[in-house]
């Protein structure tokens, strides 16, 4: 999990072209970042303790439109999409820490285990920073 010559992550502005007034998104690069592997094995640890109900990801949006295909709808059903702001800025990092550390219980995960995970995740969170040019 060492990360050679780490550096701190760099931030892009992407501008939104299909937009009014064509505003940015701030993207953050943290593949060089001195916790980016661990952050990756945690991810795998994580999902491997926390099996979540009724979830369903996909990796793009050709896999996505490839399964929505497959639905068969009712006519008094509706699809509808959300696109939400700021998603990832807006949520609680201690609502985050508490949900793992819940589920991580109720999936019987040993106490060590669950504590080491907990304190990573923590870790992983709180890191905020990043360069710009």
């Amino acid at each position: 999990m060492l990360n050679i010559r780490p550096t701190a992550p760099r931030i892009n502005a992407y501008i939104k072209t299909h937009k009014d007034n064509n505003p940015i998104r701030p993207v953050i690069d943290n593949t060089k970042a001195p916790s980016h592997k661990i952050a990756k094995f945690l991810d795998r640890r994580i999902k491997e303790y926390v099996s979540l109900p009724n979830t369903y990801t996909v990796q793009n949006s050709n896999e996505m439109a490839q399964e929505l295909q497959k639905i068969r709808n009712a006519k008094n059903h509706k699809m509808i999409t959300l696109d939400i702001k700021d998603l990832y800025v807006n949520l609680p990092k201690q609502g985050i820490i508490q949900a793992t550390a819940i589920w991580m219980y109720r999936n019987k995960v040993g106490t060590d285990t669950r504590e080491q995970i907990i304190q990573l995740l923590k870790i992983i969170i709180e890191q905020n920073y990043f360069q710009y040019q």
